[in-house]
């Protein structure tokens, strides 16, 4: 068989091991330099085979370095004007790795105290092998948002041989119930305000449970504990089970590679959420991967305070991106602050100054005082979902607009000018200056962004390198592969590719040559003349032997498949799932269509379930509509940005969008387009037809004629973030959008039934 090197691969690739490309197969081999020849499973030596031994390793080696930064909430208040109210901040507090080390060992201790066994290998074997339930008390479920106790918890829980299940802080409690159930799980970790609906839920059909363990997070100081008992459930602050287990002290009992570390619930996206079991070796090799990807890119493991990385912590915890993120960090001895998506600009949050009177809402920066978590922490790694980098831009371009039409003029001329220097492999030194003063409202030290869970556009992304002053990389992963897949190389400049695989993966792209259906009795055509189930806007099958896709060069497209010693073993108690994604060989079938670049990148271009045929044939790829469109100045990312619809019965697609005010506002005042309220401007429909002929501008050139929208309806979102109806925005706490901020299409499409079927209307002709 032949191999090829793509030159600029194997260039980025030289100083990182050996790797080579099956063109006729479609398929990326890493390769380490051992003698074995392998894809990388451990960062260190062979020794430290456990998430357990790897951290312990970081404690010891960064004992007096800061590690986590958790800053104090104060109160709640409500500016003078403002809808909802704000969170105020006080100082930050740092924990060393010593102290978390410590702390960990004592809450895996508490946990031990009050009942919790280390699992036996014997059945964790037979939980990853034969998909065999938990019997007995060896698992604890985290129900929490991102926090400094989230990852103390589960460190304590890792030195103790017992498995963690981790919930989405916004799923419902029918999804708590079912993890604590499947589970056995005798304790669960939770936020104090939800322990009344823990304890109500576990009361009537939790059995197993008998300890609810609260952190304090956001929790007004003056609150009382809850009772210590609620029925036969025993309810114990956090500090109280780290007290216990420095009281009653028990020694490590360290988990096998073999050992279940994570059964990590999706996020329900689509549908009922699955457990994705991740082993010690799983997380140890995921690990090994991203501490290979951030050592070449130049990054040095931390000896001293000033050379530490410093790490944004506020996706949730219970999402693979973030989890793995935040191993990485402390493998790495990175210090790592904690906020959340609603509070890390300063206009989300207030300050407490000195004085303990002045709110301060004004990004002052790093180091002065900021609202915001992301200046407070000032990060220089970061990761975010594109929802979160599309904000960002907005958040700039809305700044610029509110300038003079010079100012404008000017900013537009400076990005134009650095955009075509980046991409040419220069840089303007005076207009670094300038962008370095935008990239300030992050804190001003970033040195790479990282975007996954889903597409980004090419235009945020090279909005946000430009104008920000650090490089935008995309990453590809997913929870069964422990978010290792693919990662575009830190002084890369391309837009729209996912990159190059990590160390501790191997990824090829299969075939996608499924037919149609067919009658399969006596007479009917054959199976080789029905057409085929997933082709692009061409109407051609995806196949590994592709020499072009829609045009362009490429070595190959198909379904992504992946394996290596990252990926998942399965899902927890679900053999029959598990099969249908997970093959004999080790692949496991991500239902996410790729192609490979001719540099050797990975691109993404659509998902398998999300290819969907219109009437006349024609198939449409929703995700990448999404991204297109979400550029249009009409589209509100922060209220949930827009759903594209189609299906067999039209003509068109049609797409929900949640419209930004202050736009369509300015719109139709400009316009003479009189309106009594914002809701009324909405269901206008030139309005409705303006919104609909910019997002199609936007898509011009970029995505298929097919694609282009046959109409919109514009949500206001001006009710509260929790609600429902038609006014409603698009938030993981009404369950429009999962906790990762990606779209829940089935959630949106049944709250939305009666607006979606009446924009279809207008898509069949």
């Amino acid at each position: 068989m032949a191999i090829l090197h793509p030159p600029t691969l194997m260039k980025f690739l030289r100083c990182r091991g050996l790797a080579s490309f099956e063109q006729a197969r479609g398929r990326f081999v890493y390769r380490t330099k051992d003698k074995d020849g392998r894809v990388l499973t451990l960062p260190f030596s062979r020794a430290e085979d456990t998430v357990h031994r790897v951290l312990q390793r970081a404690f010891v080696a960064y004992t007096n370095l800061p590690c986590l930064g958790t800053r104090q909430f104060v109160r709640l208040h409500t500016p003078e004007g403002a809808r909802f109210p704000l969170k105020v901040f006080g100082e930050t507090t740092w924990q060393t790795y010593g102290e978390v080390r410590a702390e960990a060992a004592h809450f895996g201790s508490g946990l031990r105290a009050l009942g919790l066994e280390p699992m036996p290998l014997e059945m964790a074997n037979q939980v990853v092998r034969d998909f065999k339930p938990i019997t007995g008390p060896h698992c604890v479920v985290v129900f929490e948002d991102t926090c400094a106790e989230w990852t103390t918890a589960v460190i304590g829980c890792f030195g103790q041989a017992l498995t963690v299940a981790t919930s989405y802080a916004t799923l419902g409690m029918a999804a708590v119930g079912e993890a604590l159930n499947q589970t056995q799980a005798p304790v669960i970790v939770c936020n104090f305000r939800d322990v009344p609906r823990v304890a109500k839920q576990a009361a009537a059909e939790c059995p197993h449970l008998r300890t609810i363990v609260y952190t304090r997070l956001s929790v007004e100081a003056s609150e009382p504990d809850w009772p210590t008992h609620m029925g036969d459930i025993q309810t114990l602050s956090f500090g109280a089970v780290v007290a216990l287990g420095q009281a009653q002290p028990f020694a490590f009992s360290e988990p096998a590679p073999e050992h279940v570390g994570l059964i990590m619930y999706t996020s329900g996206s689509t549908g009922k959420p699955k457990g994705v079991m991740l082993t010690h070796s799983s997380i140890v090799a995921a690990a090994a991967g991203l501490e290979d990807y951030f050592c070449g890119m130049g990054s040095v493991r931390a000896t001293c305070e000033t050379d530490q990385e410093t790490y944004l912590a506020y996706l949730p915890a219970a999402h693979i991106l973030e989890f793995a993120a935040e191993m990485s960090m402390l493998t790495h001895g990175a210090k790592m602050g904690y906020s959340d998506p609603k509070t890390i600009a300063s206009a989300g949050a207030l300050r407490l100054m000195p004085d303990g009177i002045t709110l301060n809402s004004v990004p002052t920066g790093f180091g002065n005082y900021p609202p915001g978590g992301i200046q407070e922490f000032a990060p220089t790694v970061m990761a975010a979902v594109p929802k979160i980098w599309d904000i960002l831009k907005k958040g700039v371009e809305d700044s610029v607009g509110k300038g003079s039409g010079v100012t404008q003029a000017l900013f537009q001329a400076a990005f134009t000018a650095r955009s075509t220097a980046i991409q040419q492999g220069r840089e303007c030194p005076l207009l670094g200056l300038l962008f370095k003063k935008v990239g300030g409202a992050l804190g001003g030290r970033m040195k790479l962004g990282v975007t996954g869970g889903g597409p980004i556009s090419a235009d945020v992304q090279n909005f946000v390198r430009v104008a920000m002053h650090f490089n935008l990389v995309q990453g590809y992963g997913l929870t069964e592969t422990c978010s290792n897949g693919t990662v575009q190389p830190s002084l890369s400049y391309a837009d729209g590719v996912a990159g190059a695989p990590t160390a501790s993966v191997e990824i090829r792209l299969a075939d996608c040559d499924e037919r149609e259906p067919g009658a399969g009795s006596a007479g009917s055509i054959s199976y080789t003349s029905r057409p085929y189930k997933f082709v692009d806007r061409e109407k051609k099958p995806y196949l590994s032997s592709d020499a072009k896709h829609l045009g362009m060069p490429c070595l190959g497209r198909g379904e992504v498949w992946i394996r290596g010693a990252a990926v998942s073993s399965g899902y927890y108690t679900e053999a029959t799932k598990t099969r249908e994604v997970f093959d004999a060989d080790g692949w496991f079938h991500t239902g996410d269509v790729g192609v490979w670049t001719m540099d050797g990148n990975l691109k993404i271009v659509d998902r398998l379930k999300n290819l969907v045929k219109l009437k006349g044939g024609e198939y449409v790829a929703l995700e990448s509509m999404e991204a297109t469109y979400a550029q249009s100045v009409y589209v509100n990312g922060k209220n949930g940005g827009l759903l594209c619809y189609a299906d067999g019965e039209m003509d068109r697609p049609v797409a929900l969008v949640q419209v930004n005010d202050r736009e369509l506002q300015k719109w139709a005042d400009n316009n003479g387009v009189g309106y009594a309220s914002f809701e009324a401007l909405c269901a206008d429909p030139a309005a409705r037809k303006m919104v609909c002929t910019d997002l199609n501008t936007c898509g011009r050139g970029v995505l298929g004629g097919n694609e282009a929208l046959a109409a919109v309806a514009l949500l206001p979102g001006t009710a509260p973030g929790d609600s429902n109806g038609p006014d409603a925005p698009w938030t993981p706490e009404n369950g429009y959008l999962t906790a990762a901020n990606k779209l829940a299409r089935g959630a949106v499409k049944e709250g939305f039934e009666d607006m979606l079927n009446e924009v279809k209307r207008l898509a069949i002709r």
